[in-house]
């Protein structure tokens, strides 16, 4: 196999570093605070800050993730961030300890309700919580959902790993805060990669046709020429002809070149390309670094396609950092034995045997009411 080449040094221009402000005192206050996803670029360097110290990383809820879907994909336009501020409001000290992302559903005759948010692009959905303060963190997010919402809606977090600490800590705290927890696994779908023996064989046919290198990029240039030649990949196959590649939605491919862009400076892309004599036959796009990273896109050139060089990179990417497992969408790993996918958490507020407020009783009034107004009517008989 070919030598890959490490990425360089983080490269752009950096900020200029601000004097560390006094962290709030460890026992003060959490409060929580609903914005809007595209309103929030102003706290980016409280936000990456944030995510540096997670309880668990996540890449697809990294500014550079979030912030650059908010401004080029649809889906993410009414989404909001529950922010959860460690400290007196308004104050310079203050610091964020947790993100969820969430939407709000307004509704004509009932309660508007605050509900989880879930996009096919958030491979992970685990919101970000200070890892010292995630408990404390949970349950202000517990009591802002419940100021937020209809007291009988629920609250969904898809894309979470049922083993992680995130959904240990929350069972804890949800448990104390009256709110029960309901799990439904993902279907987790693996990616059928042929047999070790025949992607040997497969990499000897093609060596014999010529120079067979595993490139990567290695600084912001490289990394955007990477992005267009898999998206050049994608465009020349099946996908191109039904009108379906990425290269074809303006939409879509102003989100990949964004987000690769912004979390390539930090190291939380990696574009990986197989060059069989000068022509790229497969590229492969991952997110996050460390012990995992997500497979959040990758294409083979269907002129190859009986020798299968999307598989082949793939092995190639994983014999060159064999400790490295690469995830699947739904949280199954490429490689490994691992069966059990992410899931998602829906939670619900335990109701109180024989207690009804007079506002519970108006809210299930104006559902009945809603469902009345809108009810379909019979079609009229002939005749």
């Amino acid at each position: 196999m070919s030598t890959m080449t490490a990425l360089a040094t983080t490269d752009g221009i950096a900020a200029m570093a601000r004097p560390p402000l006094p962290l709030p005192r460890p026992d003060a206050a959490i409060y929580s605070e609903l914005r809007p996803l595209g309103a929030c670029d102003s706290i980016r360097p409280e936000w990456a800050d944030l995510a540096s110290r997670a309880l668990e990383t996540n890449p697809c809820l990294e500014p550079g993730f979030a912030l650059a879907a908010a401004q080029h994909l649809v889906s993410f336009h009414d989404t909001e961030l529950m922010l959860l501020w460690q400290g007196d409001p308004g104050s310079e000290r203050r610091r964020l300890v947790g993100l969820v992302p969430c939407r709000t559903r307004r509704r004509l005759f009932a309660f508007d309700t605050l509900e989880g948010f879930a996009d096919p692009r958030l491979l992970n959905g685990t919101p970000l919580l200070d890892r010292t303060f995630a408990a404390p963190a949970l349950a202000a997010f517990l009591r802002g959902w419940h100021r937020h919402s209809h007291p009988y809606e629920a609250f969904s977090l898809s894309g979470i790993d049922p083993a992680g600490a995130f959904a240990t800590t929350l069972a804890r705290v949800a448990d104390s805060h009256g709110v029960a927890l309901d799990w439904k696994p993902l279907v987790g779908r693996r990616l059928e990669l042929p047999p070790t023996a025949r992607i040997a064989t497969s990499d000897e046919t093609l060596r014999d046709k010529g120079r067979l290198v595993l490139a990567e990029a290695m600084n912001q240039a490289d990394r955007r020429d990477a992005v267009e030649i898999l998206l050049a990949i994608e465009a020349s196959g099946a996908r191109g002809r039904a009108g379906k590649a990425t290269l074809q939605d303006t939409r879509e491919v102003g989100f990949l070149r964004s987000m690769s862009r912004d979390l390539g400076r930090q190291r939380l892309c990696r574009i990986a390309v197989l060059v069989l004599d000068e022509r790229p036959i497969a590229a492969a796009l991952t997110l996050g670094k460390g012990a995992t990273c997500w497979l959040y896109h990758g294409v083979g050139d269907e002129a190859f396609a009986a020798l299968e060089p999307l598989p082949m990179l793939l092995a190639m990417m994983r014999k060159q950092q064999p400790s490295r497992q690469i995830l699947l969408p739904g949280g199954l790993p490429l490689f490994g034995a691992r069966n059990e996918a992410f899931g998602t958490i829906s939670l619900t507020r335990r109701r109180a045997r024989g207690t009804r407020r007079p506002a519970d009783l108006a809210a299930r009034m104006r559902e009945k009411l809603a469902h009345s107004l809108f009810r379909l009517r019979p079609a009229a008989a002939d005749g």
